[in-house]
């Protein structure tokens, strides 16, 4: 987002949770100066576990999108406590991620369903994720074609089980 001359903050919540319960990390993508890093309601929620997902599901804003890991469950707006039209999506991004070759890349096939996710009205272009791959991975370099293999095989299932 920086490469692209957005303002970016983004606060972590680890506390207690560090041994085992939930934690989170608020990031916030503006073209506009940003007040302040504190989220009281986001646009997308992405839940990588049960907890977070159970946890954090009311905190996305009426409108905006849930992503998370299908082994969390099957969950939609009978059994989370959301507000009105929150669109639920399941993401088996554990799967995604092993067909690609590498089951610990399950966070980027995630990530590679945000970046379609936004396709109609981008935050972020597809260049923009792929040089954040490739500048997280700078110093394991080795990890950088499967990551970007892991990104778009994320995008690719949004767009075919949307």
């Amino acid at each position: 987002a920086c490469s692209e001359g957005k303002e970016v903050s983004w606060y972590p919540s680890y506390g207690p949770e560090q041994r085992g319960g939930t934690s989170n990390c608020s990031v916030t993508i503006s073209a506009s100066t940003i007040g302040s890093p504190v989220v009281e309601e986001c646009d997308v929620l992405i839940a990588m576990n049960k907890p977070s997902l159970e946890k954090y599901s009311i905190d996305v804003k009426e409108g905006g999108t849930i992503l998370y890991d299908a082994r969390a469950g099957n969950y939609g707006k009978d059994n989370l406590d959301v507000k009105d039209n929150v669109e639920i999506i399941s993401i088996p991004a554990r799967e995604i991620a092993t067909e690609m070759g590498n089951a610990k890349a399950m966070n980027t096939a995630i990530l590679g369903a945000l970046m379609e996710l936004g396709t109609d009205s981008p935050i972020l272009s597809q260049d923009a994720f792929a040089e954040g791959i490739k500048e997280t991975f700078a110093a394991k370099p080795k990890l950088i074609d499967i990551n970007l293999k892991v990104l778009e095989a994320g995008a690719k299932w949004l767009r075919e089980n949307r």
